[in-house]
């Protein structure tokens, strides 16, 4: 899986997601499941270095050129959860 690019999603409640895009819709399924499954360094790292990130998820850039992603987005644990 590699990541081919990122951008933070503001949603209509306040709170910032973190969106990795893969290369296609098939690498987004792997990397949303690695990301819900397991990740937990990553998501630590984020919560400790970007404390406004509230949320991840991962997309794809389609073949029209549109960024689509998975909208079930998956919690960071914040930074003070960790000491």
């Amino acid at each position: 899986m590699k990541v081919k690019g990122t951008f933070v999603y503001t949603l209509k409640t306040g709170e910032n997601a973190l969106i990795l895009l893969a290369e296609n819709k098939s690498e987004q399924e792997k990397l949303y499941h690695y990301l819900s499954i397991d990740a937990y360094r990553f998501k630590k790292e984020i919560a400790e270095e970007i404390p406004h990130i509230e949320l991840i998820s991962a997309g794809y850039k389609n073949e029209q050129g549109k960024i689509a992603w998975n909208e079930e987005y998956i919690p960071v644990p914040k930074w003070y959860d960790h000491n």
